[in-house]
């Protein structure tokens, strides 16, 4: 019987319809706020990650350039002739020093003066000619020397639309104060190199500590400043939100808000969203912003919005579609079939816009993941801490006797390789140098530790020759990060022979200084160690050559590599004191030479066997973290040791309980990252009222602050996580002990 659509039917049918579109226009509107809400989340976590990043970038940038004009002036030669400047007054062997310096370790140094110890200038050397005509009163040169000390110094102002930055190295030969090194940074070049490249997205802004901007996409807003320019506002309403803005960047380290921006009428008011991260150098604080429109945030969620209105209208006419389709079948079986290659056609359009923005999302993902390492060290970290210690203080208890001893020993040596794993993370962090643990290493050993895996990976169609150097060959640095530069080298070797095949060539050699590359003559001393890995295949053109050690920079095809692996090998090199050269003829091959310093000392000895529980100690430990394993385990070992723990996991509540009674520990072992109040932060509470208080600090992550407490002597010990309770108990022995320095 034939199926015939009545009057009725239709009427049914276009209720229907119409029902499911309003339905889905209720939806729509009633996900809007939520939707908005949602997105400014996001943004704001952007821009976090942006300012910290960015933050991170120029705080390891300047820290770089302290440290190589540290190097300069540490070198013998270069303080043999300051001496001979002194009594001779020739300045020849100084200026090829420095000429030497600049050519092959300056980044972004426009100008360096060379002071006596009474501040006098000896010479001078200018980088770019248009920095030659402004009033050097603005450096103080005579105030900088005069401070004997070496860090960051102010910002000043060359002219109205441009700041530069001025960096003091003092020059010492052991007690004797020699004179200064005063660099001076052009911040217009930083500020390309580091914040121009994200114009467009959001905007850079850099106030130093008194709130004047001194980095600015629009240079008319250079030397406003927040506090002085726009006084009177605070009383207003409408600008509530900008000065509590202000009060929050120098309450914390980093945090994000929306406020209404005003500029003292240099640019147009408008409602912003902003995050920061503070910069912390030297006893210098910056501020460094991530911001972006207001209405940005709303032009995308409208954008999306209407997306998804199309969506919505595309899955209302598929469905209304649908119902005609059926009831066009009874009329044209023609007109089913071209409405069925519509539908394919709009699925494949779906799947191909689908794969685009998955391209994009992975391209983004690479940006910050810099940045993202160091959260994930810290918290593998903190999860490994309990993990071995509690298995290795139950292996201690039993004993090999034990049926269980075997089972835990695996639980044990399991949470090692998760360490090693975490180990292969730290070089994508931007502070893997803060926490790298170094020793005398045996290279010949590391290579043929390496070369056990790269045999496991190489294709049949490649060969690997191994040229080893007879003698032994020890250097001073990491085991971990010296394997994973021969692992990139190769992995990127037998890569370029997958389709050809041919030769994986692995040399070691010693050479002296004459026989590194001539640009390296006036910065290197004493024996290297060359490891040369070659490759037969494709090779690598001209004009990629000079760039395959940048970021990013990656000659495979787009989505086979990340672009990092090389860069990650020159940074590990240069901080073991090394370096690299590349070699390269298309059709022929690709030839790496790593350079590295050699030293007379020997590997240390195995580790010694676990003492176990035999050391007693007596003084009384107070324990902050916010990790309640890791509070649990390290109170439960030092009272099996006999010391009195008292432990906390709200820094807060630990700190009020000091205050009752500063002299009642002897000892404070505290994690760095804790919320509400920072391990740095609580220690010096603690000892502004107990000076003779010891400390240990516990991180996954060892960070500028740290670093300088130490170097304060407010810190006694730094421990990075995960922490092996034997080095733990020893550093409390030693710190508790009559022998303890400073005790």
């Amino acid at each position: 019987m034939r199926f015939r659509w009545g009057k009725t039917a239709k009427m049914l049918i276009a209720a229907l319809l119409a029902g499911l579109l309003s339905a889905l226009l209720f939806a729509v509107y009633n996900t809007y706020d939520a939707y908005t809400q949602m997105m400014i989340a996001q943004q704001q976590q952007h821009l976090l990650i942006t300012a910290r990043a960015v933050s991170q970038n120029l705080s390891l940038y300047l820290s770089e350039q302290l440290r190589n004009v540290e190097i300069l002036t540490q070198t013998p030669g270069f303080l043999t002739q300051f001496h001979t400047y002194y009594e001779t007054g020739d300045q020849k062997g100084l200026k090829e020093y420095v000429l030497s310096y600049m050519l092959s370790q300056n980044q972004g140094v426009s100008r360096l003066y060379l002071l006596d110890q009474n501040g006098d200038e000896v010479f001078r050397y200018n980088q770019y000619p248009f920095l030659e005509s402004f009033d050097e009163s603005v450096l103080h040169l005579d105030q900088l020397a005069e401070g004997r000390q070496t860090g960051l110094g102010s910002a000043f102002r060359i002219s109205p639309q441009h700041y530069g930055l001025t960096m003091v190295n003092s020059i010492t030969d052991g007690s004797d104060y020699l004179g200064a090194v005063v660099s001076v940074l052009d911040m217009d070049a930083l500020y390309q190199q580091y914040m121009a490249p994200l114009q467009g997205t959001v905007d850079i802004i850099v106030k130093n500590e008194r709130g004047t901007v001194i980095m600015h996409p629009e240079s008319e807003m250079l030397t406003f400043n927040y506090f002085r320019d726009i006084q009177g506002l605070d009383t207003l309403p409408e600008y509530e939100s900008l000065w509590d803005m202000l009060q929050l960047q120098y309450q914390q380290e980093e945090g994000a808000a929306i406020y209404r921006a005003c500029s003292g009428g240099i640019l147009p008011e408008r409602e912003e969203i902003s995050a920061f991260s503070r910069m912390n150098l030297s006893g210098t604080s910056w501020y460094i912003s991530a911001v972006m429109p207001y209405s940005q945030v709303v032009r995308m969620v409208n954008e999306n919005l209407n997306r998804f209105a199309f969506l919505v209208t595309v899955i209302f006419v598929l469905i209304a579609s649908s119902i005609l389709i059926i009831y066009g079948l009874q009329k044209n079986r023609q007109k089913l079939q071209i409405e069925t290659r519509y539908l394919r056609d709009m699925n494949r359009t779906l799947e191909e816009l689908h794969e685009s923005r998955e391209q994009v999302r992975h391209y983004q993902k690479l940006q910050t993941i810099g940045a993202l390492a160091g959260g994930i060290v810290h918290e593998f970290n903190n999860l490994l801490t309990p993990i071995m210690g509690y298995s290795e203080f139950l292996k201690q208890q039993l004993g090999p006797e034990n049926e269980y001893y075997e089972d835990i020993d695996e639980i044990y040596k399991a949470g090692g390789r998760a360490k090693e794993i975490v180990d292969q993370i730290l070089p994508f962090s931007r502070r893997e140098t803060d926490s790298t643990q170094y020793n005398v290493v045996n290279l010949n050993a590391v290579i043929w530790d390496a070369l056990k895996m790269v045999r496991m990976l190489l294709p049949s169609s490649v060969r690997l020759v191994v040229k080893p150097y007879s003698g032994p060959i020890n250097i001073y640095g990491s085991a971990t990060q010296i394997h994973q530069v021969l692992l990139n080298l190769c992995t990127n070797a037998y890569q370029a022979m997958e389709v050809t095949g041919g030769t994986l060539t692995v040399a070691t050699r010693r050479v002296f200084q004459d026989q590194l590359p001539e640009q390296y003559h006036p910065v290197a001393e004493g024996e290297f160690v060359r490891l040369e890995v070659s490759d037969t295949g494709c090779g690598i053109p001209p004009e990629m050559l000079s760039r395959i050690f940048d970021p990013f920079f990656t000659t495979k095809a787009a989505g086979d590599g990340t672009g990092l692996g090389l860069s990650v090998v020159q940074n590990i090199l240069i901080s073991h004191g090394g370096f690299i050269e590349a070699e390269s003829a298309v059709g022929r091959g690709s030839r790496f030479l790593v350079y590295l310093p050699v030293t007379s000392q020997l590997p240390a000895a195995a580790a010694q066997e676990e003492s176990g529980g035999g050391r007693t100690g007596m003084g009384s430990v107070l324990l902050v973290d916010d990790e309640v394993r890791v509070v649990r385990y390290f109170k439960r070992r030092l009272v099996h040791q006999g010391y009195q723990v008292d432990a906390f996991t709200d820094p807060e509540e630990a700190l009020n309980a000091f205050r009752l009674n500063p002299g009642q520990w002897d000892l404070l072992i505290v994690d760095e990252a804790m919320p509400k109040l920072r391990g740095t932060a609580l220690l010096q509470h603690m000892k502004q009222q107990n000076h003779s208080l010891r400390v240990i600090l516990v991180t996954g992550l060892v960070g500028d602050s740290a670093i300088r407490l130490h170097a304060e002597r407010q810190i006694d010990e730094i421990l990075t996580k995960p922490v092996e309770f034997e080095a733990l108990a020893e550093a409390v022995a030693r710190l508790l002990s009559a022998e303890a320095p400073g005790r």
